[in-house]
């Protein structure tokens, strides 16, 4: 595509999001010693900052080459995820194209690496501060989330010239991809109808994969809170997800061992107990805070901030993911209950035996000592 075809961002803000299980969920007192109890009193359902570094930054896209900085945040949230926020800074003419080449093939370079490597290094970093002494297994999935900022673009086309002149690409920027495969008019149409911004000439069209953002000055840094809060729900439910599937094998495993005639007699039944334990507790968190943070109305008073929330949330499909979390803990539920009911089944079956053999002792021993 040529400069002429293109959209020219002269400056701007590319901001990558790389959402990520620091463990075990967050510890709070480690937390406290970091940022202190007023942050986390005062932050419990917005992004608390832990880390911040800067840096030069590298856009690289075929023979393309911007060099720009960078400013590296680190975000935690108490509901148990944390996010490398990476900022760089737009300063020459950069095709908007040249940005879908560089994020899709891992030409963005921080501090002389490129993104990828950086993220797992820091990654690695962040959960050593803010979960020491965690020795179990990390979700090894992250989420990456993409946000551009066009402050100043060529040609200077209002957001109704925009959709209807740069629509496809501006599609496959929202849809994380760069093949070329044909867009149908749908798929445009539905990605460019999510738009939260509040006023009319501004932009801010949201989707699965990312966030274009035009003019929204006054309140942009609000709805990137609550898109980084939208973003680490959807991960903490995969990680629920994740965490309940191991649980669930574990159960299967005491199920098989019910099998034996022993059954009473080995670690089964225990293993399934401490399987629905840990899996109730994941239950409870979700009841005690999750529940609040998913609910527009206990996050912010503000109508307008409500209903992006939500949407926030819809478009992410945060709650159907919070329904399949429901869905397994319920099943695991109803696998105690059933077991239960097998092994008081055989514990009475034993039971009536044993009955049944101390009679016939008892009738045995009146005749023998007759």
């Amino acid at each position: 595509m040529s400069s002429q075809d293109n959209l020219i961002i002269s400056k701007g803000r590319l901001t990558i999001l790389t959402a990520f299980d620091p463990g075990g969920g967050i510890e709070k007192a480690e937390l406290i010693k970091l940022v202190g109890p007023e942050a986390v009193l005062e932050r419990w359902n917005k992004p608390i900052q832990i880390d911040h570094q800067e840096g030069e930054g590298l856009i690289v896209a075929g023979n393309q080459r911007i060099t720009c900085r960078a400013r590296v945040y680190t975000d935690v949230f108490i509901a148990g995820i944390a996010i490398i926020r990476t900022e760089l800074e737009i300063r020459d003419n950069l095709l908007f194209s040249d940005v879908l080449v560089a994020l899709h093939s891992n030409g963005i370079i921080i501090d002389g690496i490129d993104h990828a490597s950086f993220s797992i290094r820091k990654i690695s970093e962040v959960r050593s501060k803010i979960n020491p002494h965690f020795t179990g297994a990390y979700y090894k999935n992250t989420k990456r989330y993409i946000l551009l900022r066009m402050k100043e673009y060529t040609p200077f086309l209002d957001q109704n010239a925009i959709k209807a002149s740069y629509g496809e690409i501006i599609t496959r920027f929202l849809s994380g991809e760069i093949s070329i495969r044909p867009l149908h008019g749908k798929e445009i149409a539905e990605k460019l109808s999510h738009d939260l911004s509040y006023y009319d000439e501004d932009l801010y069209l949201t989707s699965t994969e990312g966030v274009l953002i035009i003019g929204c000055e006054d309140y942009v840094e609000d709805l990137m809170g609550l898109i980084e809060l939208t973003i680490s729900l959807f991960l903490l439910f995969h990680v629920y997800d994740w965490m309940i599937d191991f649980e669930i094998n574990n159960a299967f495993e005491a199920i098989k061992k019910s099998r034996s005639r022993f059954y009473v007699l080995t670690q089964g039944p225990r293993r399934l107990e401490v399987a629905l334990l840990k899996v109730n507790e994941i239950r409870l968190v979700i009841l005690d805070d999750i529940e609040d943070l998913m609910n527009p109305h206990k996050i912010t008073p503000d109508w307008y901030y409500q209903s992006a929330y939500k949407r926030m949330l819809d478009i992410l499909k945060v709650k159907e993911f919070e329904g399949v979390v429901q869905q397994k803990i319920a099943a695991l539920h109803s696998l105690y209950s059933t077991t239960q009911e097998i092994s008081s089944g055989r514990l009475a079956l034993i039971l009536e035996m044993a009955i049944v053999i101390l009679i016939a002792f008892e009738i045995i021993r009146s005749f023998l000592w007759r």
